[in-house]
């Protein structure tokens, strides 16, 4: 019999799969790439003509600084903030409504490119006769997420779902782990963490006192003796259901 009452999960490239070949292929310094910036770009502002290359150069720039930044302190910038930021640096208008707009394209792409494997739904739902399901993720547009697990069959498997661009924490700090269980009433060792990024989900869970599994397919053991999961068809055998 399982010790767990809960089991929270990572989003992306855990519960759904990121396929870069469904994002737009465009060129980028006479190569081609897959990329959402010449979906963004068709939605700059009117203003000042600004060239694509140099609006790219500006996007990989935030991005970068941003990314740099939230390592150190792990606190979430939204979507429309980094937008916000892009547009700013460009000399264009940055106002909430010129940002959203960069959001909606930029997001629209990506949402496309989140695939859930078809059995995941299977898994999910047997799961759920045994344990209260929940998802912690880091996410820097919430609607996103809530937008993608609807298109798939999956929003009414979850108790909880908990994002860093509601919360304003990114794992691995504990905060947002913190969340999802003061959600659920429970205690750290009363739930299960899945995720495929070992220091942020597993060593981030663990740090909490929660037992934990890396979701790594094609690896065959995990650091520090961790469990592995190649599918998650196999937690239930894993959690001894």
């Amino acid at each position: 019999m399982s010790p767990y009452r809960a089991i929270l999960f990572d989003l992306c490239d855990t519960l759904v799969h990121f396929d870069a070949e469904r994002l737009p292929l465009i060129e980028v310094d006479g190569r081609p790439t897959r990329s959402t910036a010449e979906t963004i770009f068709r939605e700059l502002p009117p203003g000042p003509l600004i060239p694509f290359d140099t609006f790219h150069a500006c996007l990989l720039d935030v991005t970068a600084e941003i990314a740099a930044a939230r390592d150190v302190d792990h606190r979430e910038v939204t979507s429309r903030e980094r937008f916000r930021r892009i547009l700013e640096r460009l000399g264009a208008e940055a106002s909430p409504d010129a940002a959203d707009r960069l959001v909606a394209a930029h997001m629209t792409r990506l949402a496309h490119a989140l695939v859930s494997p078809s059995h995941h739904r299977e898994v999910l739902e047997s799961l759920g006769r045994r344990y209260r399901l929940g998802i912690v993720t880091n996410f820097d547009h919430a609607p996103t997420v809530h937008a993608v697990l609807r298109r798939d069959g999956l929003a009414s498997s979850f108790e909880v779902v908990v994002i860093s661009g509601e919360t304003g924490w990114r794992k691995p700090h504990r905060a947002i782990f913190e969340t999802a269980l003061r959600q659920l009433g429970l205690g750290p060792r009363e739930a299960f963490f899945v995720g495929d990024n070992f220091a942020l989900d597993v060593e981030g869970a663990s740090g909490m006192g929660m037992s934990a599994a890396w979701y790594a397919p094609g690896r065959r053991e995990a650091p520090r003796g961790f469990p592995i999961l190649d599918d998650l068809a196999n937690l239930e055998r894993l959690l001894g259901d």
